[in-house]
């Protein structure tokens, strides 16, 4: 690969987060001041001068303002399909990242062709370990966890609750340690350029959640392994953008939970689900206005 161009993309897709999108610019270019790699934002139409900051401080960045917001899963595909380098991160805006991360991550990607796409440490503000990636839901997991099903079988069986939720959250491992993960989450993904390609990005039918979950799938249909790498960390303030539209992420969340439904388990399970999402429908209706 000629020297000319990239190691690693950074495709970053900001929606009025200006601050933590220049704390997170600086803590990779100072972090990797000899890794060859650009920097691709995508703007959902912020308009909170985040294009003029950036601009100002990191003119080095492709700064991509898009008229409206096209949310995250479009964004990030429209990104990443920009990208130059061989590897490419998704990387939400609200992270700092620490140490030698990225060329850790980078290292490990290249020196192992049989991972097909890797996340890595997290932490919170506060310096508490985020305790992220998860197996696989199923169906019946789905239903306990966001119908009145759930809260009933929650009260009556707290105990085989808990045991689900140890279960689908991986409770018995540290994050210290290497180790492969059905879920990647989808605030720090980094994979070659043509596994996502071969994967199809990020699923446009969702437009904010599950659409990790859907590429971690993908990728494990290539035959690939999607893994948990520990690295020096990345601190996350989590769910900044989505803070923004509080309520129509909500809203959003549940749309998406029935397309994934329909995605991976198909028509007649989405159509359950719905009937079952009723009651919490009208909650969430009660509770906006």
């Amino acid at each position: 690969m000629p020297t000319s161009l990239p190691a690693l993309s950074v495709v970053i897709v900001n929606y009025k987060t200006r601050d933590l999108l220049l704390a997170l610019l600086e803590s990779i270019y100072a972090q990797a001041p000899d890794l060859r790699l650009e920097c691709i934002v995508l703007d959902n139409a912020s308009y909170d001068g985040s294009a003029q900051a950036v601009a100002a401080r990191f003119p080095q960045v492709r700064f991509v303002q898009n008229a409206e917001n096209g949310y995250f899963s479009a964004a990030y595909t429209q990104g990443i399909q920009l990208a130059q380098a061989d590897y490419v991160l998704a990387l939400n805006p609200d992270m700092q990242v620490r140490g030698a991360t990225l060329q850790r991550l980078l290292s490990a990607l290249q020196a192992d062709p049989s991972i097909g796409a890797a996340t890595t440490t997290m932490y919170f503000p506060d310096g508490r370990l985020q305790r992220n990636g998860s197996r696989f839901p199923t169906f019946g997991y789905l239903v306990l966890n966001y119908t009145f099903i759930g809260k009933l079988y929650r009260w009556l069986t707290p105990k085989g609750w808990q045991k689900l939720q140890d279960w689908l959250w991986y409770a018995e491992w540290d994050r210290l340690s290497a180790r492969p993960i059905d879920v990647l989450p989808g605030s720090a993904i980094i994979a070659h350029r043509e596994v996502w390609r071969a994967a199809g990005y990020f699923e446009t039918r969702l437009k904010m959640y599950f659409s990790d979950d859907y590429f971690s799938r993908r990728v494990q249909a290539l035959g690939l392994r999607t893994m948990y790498l520990p690295s020096d960390g990345i601190v996350h303030h989590e769910g900044a953008s989505a803070k923004q539209v509080s309520a129509r992420a909500l809203r959003m969340y549940l749309r998406d939970l029935i397309v994934y439904t329909r995605l991976v388990y198909g028509g007649l399970a989405a159509a359950l689900l719905s009937v079952l999402l009723i009651p919490t429908w009208l909650v969430q209706r009660l509770k906006a206005r």
